[in-house]
């Protein structure tokens, strides 16, 4: 009798250890099942984030491809302006010629020449409204 019960006791055992062991196993595949579901969430949303930067950059390759004509007038522009932040008259400034004193407003500042010479000219208009390209050493 005490052999069966053993016997019993140990099957008992074991049973409840197989039960055990299904029951841990199962928590461990949903517990992977969930992380596969959150991977695939984040590679279905990295895909179309990517989709959505693919278009951006396609529509931007067309505009930087229309723009690219103007980079050298833009580079001239830059270069111009840059040019004139530290000269005497601004645009729209009254100045007197040397040669005769007489008045004039600076229309335009004209920036120009080669990648190794270049000139520095204030456009300027006369009363008569005249214009002449004056370098600037003849401004006072």
């Amino acid at each position: 009798m005490k052999k069966k019960v053993g016997l019993i006791i140990t099957i008992i055992v074991i049973f409840l250890g197989m039960i055990a062991a299904i029951v841990m196993q199962n928590l461990k595949v949903t517990e992977k099942e969930d992380q596969i579901k959150s991977l695939q969430a984040k590679y279905s949303n990295e895909n179309s984030r990517y989709n959505a930067v693919s278009a951006t950059k396609d529509s931007l390759i067309v505009i930087n491809s229309f723009l690219a004509k103007y980079r050298a007038l833009t580079e001239a522009m830059t270069y111009r302006d840059s040019v004139r932040l530290p000269m005497q008259y601004k645009i729209g400034d009254v100045a007197r010629l040397k040669r005769d004193s007489s008045r004039v407003v600076i229309s335009d500042i004209v920036v120009g020449g080669s990648k190794y010479d270049y000139y520095i000219k204030y456009k300027v208009l006369f009363k008569d409204n005249t214009t002449e390209d004056i370098i600037p050493e003849l401004l006072y």
